[in-house]
């Protein structure tokens, strides 16, 4: 699996952690937490199923052909503070109609090359912050390469503002700010209200957060990273 951690002083402004006598500054960049993990699959139904019935989660949205995105699926599934998005390509690189979108085209490329070297593997850990603009550009500033500059995409309940940086490798991280969303999951996505039929015969399991992510470098190459 592909995954990694990131330290968040490179993100954030230290004195954030130091005024106001609360521990923040409304002022200054902040990072929440761990918004949700991208997995990048070759079936998103499979993966999403093994989650629901072997570790508690339940399903949250999607986004697909339904949604009109006619290339990649998307299962958005959770359990407490958890989120995983399930991502799969529905269609080869090979046979796309012809008004197929250069953004789509894109998207597909990278997930079948990433399951090319990777497998079934995480592609992004995204983080929740309440300025995705000024982190985006302090992370900048202290070395990420940009992969997305802030972007801002709405619908009935509300606004979202992602960017999306690289650390090394593959792997990259989505800044989410979200401070007035109303909306189940992320704008773009159709909720799901059904629970899977299955989860009444499971016992139930709880989970509160994601703790750590691991990043797992090539034969030789800690040093490097490290420097």
């Amino acid at each position: 699996m592909s995954s990694f951690t990131t330290n968040p002083v490179l993100l954030v402004d230290q004195t954030a952690l130091q005024t106001n006598g609360t521990g923040h500054d409304a002022s200054s960049p902040q990072y929440k937490g761990y918004h949700h993990m991208t997995w990048y699959v070759g079936n998103a139904k499979q993966a999403a199923s093994y989650y629901v019935t072997r570790f508690g989660f339940k399903y949250m949205a999607f986004q697909g052909l339904e949604t009109g995105h006619r290339c990649v699926s998307s299962l958005v599934i959770t359990n407490g503070g958890v989120t995983f998005v399930i991502c799969a390509p529905l269609r080869d690189r090979q046979n796309l109609e012809k008004d197929t979108s250069e953004s789509e085209k894109q998207l597909l490329t990278e997930i079948h090359t990433h399951l090319g070297k990777h497998g079934d593997a995480v592609k992004d850990v995204a983080f929740e912050v309440n300025d995705a603009r000024a982190v985006y550009h302090r992370a900048m500033k202290n070395g990420a390469v940009s992969v997305q500059e802030p972007a801002t995409r709405r619908d009935e309940y509300g606004e979202v503002t992602t960017a999306i940086i690289r650390t090394y490798g593959d792997t990259t991280h989505t800044l989410v700010e979200k401070n007035n969303y109303r909306g189940m999951f992320m704008p773009g996505y159709r909720t799901i209200d059904q629970a899977d039929p299955i989860q009444k015969y499971l016992p139930q399991i709880s989970l509160e957060a994601i703790d750590h992510c691991v990043g797992n470098q090539d034969w030789g190459q800690m040093q490097a990273i490290c420097d």
